[in-house]
């Protein structure tokens, strides 16, 4: 028997090993292959911030971690409670169905704050309006409009400003009459808060944001229907990955119900590391979380060549590209300073559902709740001037 014992341990050597190289080179995908989980990870390097690459190994296994803005993980307890300064939008007549009128039931999150995994460029705000004859290359676009994560590329056949410009945007007026729905809102990743937020009360976080932006939309005559479903929790807890997965049938189906829906805006907060600067501009004398629109080109830079991604097909890309130049162009000419460039990474997200899709970063988790509340009327204003 101890011989035949000894015969066996190199074979159970061989064995082990294999499992434990097997173990360590799933960890080096998951760090390196954003497809494999389904969401995306999108940390850029900020100019003048010393970013710490343990930063994102933390955050993908301590999801719950962190309270928003907090780094000394001991949860939201000790900030802050934010203090709402809107009311909830009444329901729409008739045509509006009940808050997450489909999906996942409404789950209180009780379990602390999700850090968002979303960390882009800061750039140095705008401080005078574009002017179209500037955008003659891809290089002036990238200096002026975009920041570019190198995991895509932009070639000249996808931006074409003068397509973009010409591109109508515009909302049907006789539905918008009728009190048809024609905006739809929600939150892939429901459980953003910002520095103040109370995590037991999402309408202190980002689904509040996008609650007043409901609000504002309903009373400018843009009727809208805002979705509070929390595709970012499962079964009570945090699960940020396969979020924007569990969201699509949901979204068909509202789709489908409400056929006269044009517009679709999914509402993110931003996240940074500790320490990064504030998103943050004033706006009619009042201080504003900065916004960014954020566009996936469904297409990888492989040795430089741009090569689709099959398994995430977007047709309506070519419009996703023109409603966020205009309202960035909108935005620049209305409030200037209130927009960070456009964010383009390689993927899907939620941008493929109609032409007239948005995503969209409200500041960051370091924004009080009232910051980004203050952002959403220059937002809704901006929106208008595109869809009206």
């Amino acid at each position: 028997m101890r011989k035949n014992s000894n015969k066996a341990h190199p074979l159970l050597r061989r064995v082990s090993l294999g499992v434990a190289l097997s173990i360590f080179l799933l960890f080096i995908i998951s760090l390196t292959n954003d497809i494999i989980f389904g969401e995306i990870f999108l940390y850029e390097t900020i100019p003048g911030f010393n970013y710490d690459a343990n930063w994102r190994i933390s955050q993908m296994f301590n999801w719950e971690g962190r309270a928003a803005g907090n780094s000394d993980e001991k949860g939201a307890a000790e900030t802050t409670k934010a203090q709402p300064t809107f009311i909830e939008p009444d329901p729409l007549p008739i045509t509006s169905p009940p808050i997450d009128i489909i999906g996942l039931s409404d789950i209180i999150f009780e379990t602390g704050t999700v850090y968002e995994d979303v960390q882009s460029v800061i750039e140095t705000q705008i401080t005078r309006p574009f002017d179209v004859s500037e955008f003659t290359s891809l290089d002036v676009l990238r200096t002026r409009m975009y920041t570019v994560n190198p995991c895509t590329r932009m070639t000249y056949a996808d931006f074409d400003v003068e397509r973009f410009i010409a591109t109508d945007l515009r909302i049907d007026q006789q539905a918008a009459l009728a009190g048809k729905p024609v905006v739809l809102i929600f939150h892939t990743h429901s459980t953003e808060m910002f520095v103040d937020s109370d995590p037991a009360d999402k309408f202190t976080g980002i689904v509040g944001v996008g609650a007043y932006l409901a609000q504002l939309l309903n009373d400018m005559g843009i009727p809208t229907i805002h979705m509070t479903n929390r595709w970012d929790v499962v079964n009570g807890q945090s699960m940020i990955r396969g979020a924007y997965e569990r969201q699509e049938a949901d979204i068909r189906a509202m789709l489908e119900r409400y056929p006269s829906i044009e517009v679709i805006i999914d509402m993110h907060r931003d996240g940074l590391p500790d320490g990064a600067p504030k998103l943050l501009t004033t706006i009619d004398g009042q201080p504003a979380a900065q916004i960014m629109f954020f566009n996936g080109l469904s297409q990888l830079n492989v040795n430089g060549v741009n090569v689709p991604i099959a398994s995430l097909p977007n047709p309506n890309l070519p419009y996703n590209l023109a409603f966020s130049f205009q309202m960035q162009m909108a935005a620049n000419d209305m409030f200037p300073g209130f927009t960070r460039r456009i964010f383009l990474r390689a993927y899907r997200f939620s941008l493929h559902f109609l032409p007239k899709s948005l995503l969209i970063e409200v500041g960051a988790q370091n924004n009080t709740f009232q910051e980004a509340i203050n952002a959403m009327r220059p937002l809704a204003d901006v929106l208008a001037a595109v869809v009206n």
